[in-house]
C-alpha cells in the first residue's frame, strides 16, 4: 500500500544503480509500490541516467551498495564532482551501505542525503526515502555535528565558550538561529518541533525564512552555510 509522502509523485523520477541486478530490480520495484515513482533500473553499477529520462523532474537518484566497497563507491560520486552540493535537483541517496566502510561522513561532505546500512527493515527503508524526498537530511545527528566542527578545524571542546548568536549574522531571530542549530545538527522538521517545543507548521516557516535570508535551497546547503557561521 502505498504511503502519504509531501511531494507530488509526477515532480520525480528514481534512477537505481548498484552491483547487484536482482537487488536492482528489487529496489525499483519496492519505490514503484511503495511510492508510485516511475523508476528506471540502471544496466550496471556505474550507468548514469540519461538526461532524457530526467527531463525537468527531479532525480531521486538511489545507490544500492550492497557488496560494494569504499573505493567503489567514492569512484561512483567521482562521476558528479559538486553537483550533488549545488544541484537541487539531484537528490542521492545510499542504500545498503555497510557499517564497517566508514565513509558517512565522506559521503555528507560529497552531497549525499542520507544513507542506511545493509540490515535496513523495510519500514525504515520507506521512512529513510520519505526523509529523503522531502529535503530532510538522513545522517546520525552526531555524525554532521562533528563534520561542521571539522570543517571549522574546531572539536566539541573547542565550542563550549563560544555563543552562536555571537556569530551568525543579526538577520537571523532567536528561535531561527535555534532552528537553525538543529537542521545543523542533522535533525528533522519532527525532532527540532519535539526539542524546541513548537508545531511543526512553526517549524516549517522558521525554515522557509532561514532559507531565504541565508540564500539556499535546501537543507544540506543549510547544513553546510551552517558549518562556516555556527558552531
Amino acid at each position: 500500500m502505498a504511503v502519504s509522502v509531501e511531494f507530488v509523485v509526477q515532480d520525480w523520477v528514481a534512477y537505481v544503480v548498484g552491483q547487484q541486478n536482482t537487488q536492482r530490480g528489487l529496489l525499483a520495484s519496492f519505490m514503484e509500490r511503495e511510492f508510485g515513482f516511475f523508476c528506471q533500473v540502471a544496466e550496471s553499477g556505474d550507468d548514469l541516467p540519461s538526461p532524457e529520462f530526467v527531463g525537468y523532474r527531479q532525480l531521486l537518484l538511489l545507490r544500492d551498495c550492497y557488496g560494494e566497497d569504499a573505493v567503489s563507491i567514492l569512484a561512483y560520486l567521482d562521476h558528479f564532482g559538486d553537483r550533488l552540493l549545488v544541484n537541487d535537483k539531484i537528490y542521492m541517496a545510499l542504500v545498503g551501505l555497510g557499517p564497517d566502510l566508514d565513509i558517512e561522513a565522506e559521503m555528507f561532505r560529497r552531497g549525499v542525503r542520507g544513507v542506511v546500512n545493509d540490515d535496513a527493515p523495510p519500514d525504515l527503508l520507506i521512512r529513510f526515502i520519505q526523509a529523503v524526498v522531502a529535503g530532510e537530511l538522513w545522517f546520525p545527528r552526531q555524525l554532521v555535528s562533528r563534520c561542521i566542527l571539522e570543517s571549522r578545524g574546531l572539536t566539541a571542546d573547542d565550542t563550549e565558550n563560544l555563543s552562536p548568536t555571537s556569530i551568525l549574522p543579526a538577520t537571523l531571530t532567536v528561535r531561527e538561529r535555534e532552528v537553525l542549530m538543529e537542521i545543523g545538527m542533522g535533525s528533522t522538521n519532527d525532532q527540532i518541533s519535539d526539542h524546541l517545543c513548537i508545531s511543526q507548521h512553526t517549524v516549517k516557516s522558521h525554515v522557509y525564512r532561514i532559507f531565504r535570508k541565508i540564500n539556499v535551497p535546501n537543507r544540506l546547503q543549510a547544513a553546510l552555510w551552517a558549518s562556516k557561521y555556527l558552531v
